[in-house]
């Protein structure tokens, strides 16, 4: 008698999509040319969508703003000089790691959350049926996955944009300025609160690499 199919959602290894695949539910022995093929909808090319892009850059002028009237108010500290690129590295580092974890207290408000719980419902509505997943059904699933990957494009383009905004308002409060520090405390180049909005897009850039290892160390080394 034929196992019972049943559809599971799991992450790709980029961690970009989701793969949809069909599991049949027969004897181990069976072997895998025999098995129902699975549906696998991997969507990790999926882009954001002209709202998220429009956000993210809304958020980074409003950090613009935001510094500029700090630097021409006089509040901002005095310029922080390290001593060699290494220490200018480290810094970015530090920066970058303190942005991200003050933000990620407010990640589940960011796009994409409904999405995954829409699929996550739909994975566990066909799952419910006694007869197995239908194309319908599959269809379904396929969307919804779509969906997901659309929506987590969205979050990602907005928080680098909130990232990068609020880390420009702290450059310019702070003192760091990565070109300055750079090229020395007499280099005049560009203007101070230009220098902190290209700051803020460095830090803003780096938090989500740094956001991926922090989560990899807390979560240990992968079992075997």
């Amino acid at each position: 008698m034929q196992g019972q199919t049943s559809i599971h959602v799991e992450p790709t290894s980029a961690g970009d999509g989701l793969t949809v695949s069909p599991v049949n539910t027969e004897a181990p022995s069976t072997p895998r040319s025999e098995q129902e093929p699975g549906l696998s909808v991997v969507n990790a090319s999926q882009q954001a969508g002209a709202g998220a892009v429009v956000a993210g850059f809304g958020l980074i002028a409003v950090g613009a703003a935001a510094g500029w009237m700090i630097w021409r108010s006089g509040a901002s500290a005095a310029k922080i000089q390290p001593e060699d690129t290494t220490g200018v590295f480290l810094t970015l580092l530090v920066f970058a790691a303190a942005v991200e974890r003050i933000l990620e207290p407010f990640s589940r408000w960011l796009p994409g959350r409904a999405a995954e719980t829409a699929l996550s419902q739909t994975v566990a509505n066909v799952n419910s049926r006694v007869d197995g997943p239908s194309d319908t059904d599959r269809e379904a699933v396929a969307v919804a996955t779509a969906t997901v990957a659309r929506a987590k494009a969205n979050r990602t383009i907005v928080a680098w944009g909130l990232a990068s905004g609020l880390a420009t308002v702290a450059s310019s409060a702070g003192g760091f300025y990565v070109l300055h520090a750079v090229a020395g405390a007499d280099w005049n180049g560009v203007a101070v609160w230009v220098d902190a909005v290209v700051t803020g897009v460095m830090v803003g850039s780096g938090t989500k690499p740094l956001h991926d290892l922090i989560t990899r160390a807390q979560s240990g080394p992968p079992s075997p």
